[in-house]
C-alpha cells in the first residue's frame, strides 16, 4: 500500500546537512519504488547451549549480561520504519518530535555491556585460520579453506553442543570460547547472512582478561549505526539494489520500546512493572511478542509520522551501577567515536539533549 503523499514530505529543506539524501532509502519509499516490504530480520535462535561452566569465562571477558538476552524474535516491520527514518549523516532518527538516537547510556542500561575501555580490534597474526581454530577452539570447520575468515554458526552449535563429563579445564574453555563466538556472531555483531561469524572476534577473546577491558557496547552502538546506514541506502556501491537484511537489531528493538510505549507489545506494562528493576534493562522485554502480526509495516510508518508521545528518560529514576561504580553522565554525553574493528561511527549525543534532561541548542556541524 502507497504512503498518502501529505503525510509528510521526506525532502530535506537544505541538503547541505542531509548530503545523503539522493541515496536514502526513504526517497525510494516515497515514490514506491521500494514498495512496503519489511526487512527479512533473523531471530537469534541457533547459539551454542548455555552452560554455567563458562559463566566464569564471560564473566572475566565481560559478556555475562547479554547470556540471558536469546533468544529474541524480531519485529521487523517496526525496524524497517524506523531505520527509513535514520539519518546516517547525524546518527539520529528523524521524526516530527525532532531527532532522537540510541545512545550510550541506552547500551550500558539496555544491555549491561561496557561503554568504555579498550577499542574493539584487534592485530590480525601471521597465522592461518585453521591453526587459530585449532588453538582456540580445539577442532577447525571442515569448510575453513583458502583464505576464508568465517565460520557458520550452525557448525559450531553441531560441535559444541554437547561439553563432555569428563571434559578437562582446556576443553571447557574451548566450549565456552565457542559459546562466546556465537553470541557475538549471533547477537551482537550478527552479519547480513544471519548464519556466520568472522573469526576476528575469536581473537578478541583470546584471553578472558583482556576480552574484559574492551568497550563491548561501544563496538555494539558502532556495529548498529553501520548496519542502518547500510540500510537506508537503496542502492548500493555497485549500482544493485540492497537485499534489506539488518544485523544488529536486538539493541534497536529494545531502544523502541523503552522510547515509544505505544509500538510496545500489548503486555508491556504489567511486565513492565513486574521488571523494573532488571539488570539488564533488556531482559524485561525478553519474552515480549510483537505489538502486529504479519507485516504492518505502513501501520507503524502512520503510527511514526503521528508521533507525539516520547519517553525523552526511560531511566531517570534508576540509578545505573556497573562493575561497581557509577557511570556519570558525562559518559553518555561524550561526543566521541565508536569504534568495531573498521567500523569508525561517531557519538552524537548533543543532538539529542532532551534525552538527558537538558534543553537542546543547536547542534555543530556532525563529524563526517
Amino acid at each position: 500500500m502507497r504512503l498518502p503523499p501529505a503525510t509528510i514530505d521526506p525532502s530535506p529543506v537544505d541538503a547541505t546537512l542531509l548530503w545523503g539524501h539522493g541515496q536514502h532509502r526513504i526517497d525510494s519509499v516515497w515514490t514506491n519504488e521500494a514498495g512496503d516490504r519489511s526487512f527479512h530480520v533473523r531471530g537469534t535462535t541457533i547459539l551454542v547451549p548455555y552452560r554455567e561452566l563458562y559463566r566464569p569465562y564471560l564473566e572475566a571477558a565481560g559478556l555475562l549480561s547479554v547470556v540471558p538476552l536469546v533468544p529474541m524474535n524480531p519485529d521487523a516491520s517496526l525496524i524497517t520504519a524506523l531505520v527509513e527514518r535514520w539519518r546516517p549523516e547525524t546518527s539520529t532518527f528523524h521524526l516530527p518530535c525532532g531527532e532522537v538516537t540510541i545512545t550510550l547510556e541506552d547500551v550500558v542500561t539496555l544491555s549491561g555491556l561496557a561503554i568504555d575501555g579498550d577499542a574493539v580490534v584487534v592485530d590480525i597474526p601471521d597465522e592461518e585460520w585453521s591453526a587459530i581454530c585449532l588453538r582456540l577452539l580445539g577442532r577447525v570447520p571442515y569448510d575453513l579453506v583458502g583464505g576464508v575468515a568465517v565460520v557458520r554458526i550452525t557448525w559450531l552449535r553441531v560441535e559444541f553442543s554437547h561439553l563432555p563429563d569428563d571434559a578437562s579445564q582446556e576443553v571447557i574453555e574451548q566450549f565456552a570460547r565457542a559459546y562466546a563466538l556465537s553470541l557475538i556472531g549471533g547477537v551482537l555483531f550478527p552479519d547480513r547472512s544471519g548464519s556466520t561469524v568472522h573469526l576476528q572476534y575469536l581473537l578478541l577473546i583470546e584471553d578472558w582478561e583482556r576480552a574484559g577491558g574492551f568497550a563491548w557496547g561501544a563496538a555494539v552502538l558502532s556495529y548498529l549505526y553501520r548496519e542502518m546506514g547500510r540500510s537506508t541506502l537503496h542502492i548500493s556501491h555497485t549500482g544493485t539494489s540492497l537485499a534489506g537484511d539488518l544485523g544488529g537489531w536486538v539493541l534497536l528493538q529494545f531502544w523502541a520500546w523503552e522510547r515509544f510505549p505505544h509500538l510496545a507489545p500489548r503486555d508491556s506494562e504489567t511486565r513492565a512493572q513486574a521488571t523494573e528493576d532488571a539488570h539488564p534493562r533488556g531482559l524485561r522485554w525478553l519474552s515480549a511478542s510483537s505489538r502486529q502480526y504479519g507485516d504492518q509495516l505502513f501501520q507503524y510508518k502512520l503510527w511514526l509520522d503521528a508521533m507525539d508521545t516520547v519517553v525523552w528518560q526511560p531511566y531517570r529514576e534508576r540509578a545505573l551501577h556497573l562493575r561497581g561504580s557509577v557511570i556519570q553522565s558525562e559518559t553518555f554525553r561524550a561526543v566521541v567515536p565508536l569504534i568495531c574493528f573498521s567500523s569508525v561511527m561517531w557519538h552524537h549525543p548533543d543532538r539529542v539533549l532532551r534525552q538527558f534532561g537538558m534543553r537542546q541548542h543547536e547542534p555543530h556541524q556532525p563529524h563526517p
